[in-house]
């Protein structure tokens, strides 16, 4: 990479260009300003200077919740072996959500949404145990957003192997985003077991396939997690597609309750070669007219697009919030049981001192060695629960990944900038 500083970052590139960090602003440069800005002179970084918008703020009061995730059930039919929350029970036991905490829990937040748009999501554990939850649960948020006068969307986190034809008809009629945790085809899933620690890859392309020939109105997507020494990227996602997903996402296994499943300093580097590799066989699959795939890949050129700044990395605690079985709300769902995360209860309501409170603490330009970094408005700082968890490690990852995708923007910007438009996929 480029030399960099907290204000801009240099993208090497013919013409070069400089990233200005406030605003999230991509510029073509002369050579001959690229050198000044290389060697720090004054006069070149303050010609940038005037053209850079405030730094984003996370200050003022906060937003309504208007998103929220219902753990209905704290239990998995499935023993992955890097499962952050302990196949859903957190450290506690296994436990269904019943009916009134769900229909409560959707109420008030239809209450809190003053009139937005609101999302249910569902999550687990694997929530297809609570079948019937879901169902109602839909069902009310249907009916009482339709009182409000209030739009609603849906979202759910399963492993598919579980679906029904009633559940696959419950995700196309109500617009659900599906997302499908499977790690690839066979082998490459090993650690998403069953009980009996046979395979699980078979039965969730079993259980999703109706879905993936006939989606309806459902989004589908394939989440894959992948682990200390078993980094492949561009093939998974070839194999997946293949499979009939339009869409799939990467994510590395940063804690988990096997050490030996989580990424290494030595990984870091491998990832970012490999997750480089898999967008250079994106952008060839786009030169032959297919249609986008890789989710890391697209997610990041629209922010650079939209020139999209952010002081915190995600909605957590802000308009987004998670529920227990119990009724007791959270930052996110994966901070389900862990001190410092408690955002209120149903009896108490949503906990908005707390939300400010968490938020203040959390923004980027408050966090070392953030500050000071040039992807800091990209990144927002990182993800709350596994840096609380495990501290912060990837971040030359992230940086790497984020310099390559600002010159994958231009070339994209200029050959096919329809596909860098929100939701075209």
């Amino acid at each position: 990479m480029a030399p960099s500083s907290s204000f801009y970052h240099l993208v090497r590139g013919s013409p070069p260009s400089v990233f200005v960090v406030p605003g999230s602003m991509l510029f073509d440069v002369t050579p001959e300003f690229f050198a000044s800005l290389q060697r720090g002179e004054p006069a070149a970084v303050s010609e940038l200077e005037a053209l850079a918008p405030a730094s984003p703020a996370a200050n003022g009061a906060l937003p309504p919740v208007t998103a929220l995730s219902l753990n209905v059930a704290q239990t998995c039919n499935l023993a992955c072996a890097y499962c952050y929350a302990d196949e859903g029970k957190f450290g506690g036991s296994a436990r269904l959500m019943s009916e009134g905490t769900a229909i409560r829990a959707i109420s008030q937040l239809i209450q809190s949404a003053r009139g937005n748009r609101i999302t249910v999501g569902f999550i687990g554990g694997e929530p297809f145990l609570n079948r019937k939850v879901i169902h109602t649960a839909v069902a009310h948020a249907r009916e009482a957003a339709r009182r409000a006068a209030i739009a609603v969307r849906f979202a759910i986190t399963t492993n598919a192997t579980l679906l029904r034809r009633e559940d696959l008809q419950l995700l196309r009629d109500n617009e659900f985003a599906v997302t499908v945790s499977i790690d690839g085809m066979r082998e490459r899933n090993r650690h998403r077991s069953t009980r009996n620690g046979s395979g699980s890859a078979d039965s969730v392309l079993a259980g999703i396939a109706p879905l993936l020939v006939n989606p309806g109105a459902a989004r589908i997507a394939a989440r894959v997690t992948v682990t200390h020494g078993d980094l492949e990227i561009a093939d998974r996602i070839e194999q997946l597609c293949e499979a009939g997903f339009p869409e799939v996402g990467i994510a590395p296994a940063r804690s988990a309750p096997r050490p030996d499943l989580t990424l290494t300093e030595e990984d870091w580097p491998v990832l970012l070669a490999n997750m480089i590799a898999a967008a250079e066989r994106e952008m060839s699959w786009i030169e032959c007219g297919g249609r986008p795939r890789f989710a890391n890949f697209w997610v990041a050129l629209r922010a650079l697009h939209q020139g999209r700044t952010r002081a915190l990395p995600c909605g957590s605690a802000v308009s987004y919030l998670s529920m227990d079985v119990d009724g007791v709300f959270h930052s996110c769902h994966r901070t389900v049981n862990t001190d410092g995360f408690r955002m209120g209860s149903l009896d108490d309501g949503f906990d908005n001192l707390a939300r400010e409170n968490f938020v203040s603490r959390a923004v980027v330009d408050r966090q070392e060695p953030c500050r000071s970094c040039w992807a800091r408005y990209l990144c927002g700082g990182g993800c709350h629960a596994e840096v609380a968890a495990i501290g912060r490690s990837g971040c030359d990852y992230i940086r790497g990944w984020l310099d390559y995708c600002l010159n994958a923007y231009r070339i994209v910007a200029d050959l096919h900038p329809e596909l860098l438009l929100r939701g075209n996929a």
